[in-house]
């Protein structure tokens, strides 16, 4: 028997800029990603993990409110008990 589940997967990934050791130019590190499953019965999973502690703690609340901003994201795709498109 053949049972199926719909999920819509959402990934999102922090990056914090910093300024090159020499110049003005800038460069990107990726500091946390976020993955986060949202299954057709409404129930949610949203996973987190921190990739460079040191980055993170220098830089800990931009970090966390992007960890808020991804919550609220996937939250928002919820719609009662579906998923939606």
């Amino acid at each position: 028997m053949l049972k199926t589940t719909k999920s819509t997967t959402v990934n999102g990934q922090v990056f914090i800029e910093n300024k090159a050791k020499t110049g003005d130019a800038t460069e990107s590190k990726q500091v946390a990603y976020m993955n986060a499953t949202i299954y057709e019965d409404g129930n949610v999973n949203i996973n987190k993990s921190i990739q460079d502690t040191e980055a993170f703690n220098a830089n800990k609340t931009e970090v966390l409110e992007d960890f808020t901003s991804f919550e609220t994201y996937v939250y928002g795709l919820m719609d009662g008990d579906s998923v939606t498109e």
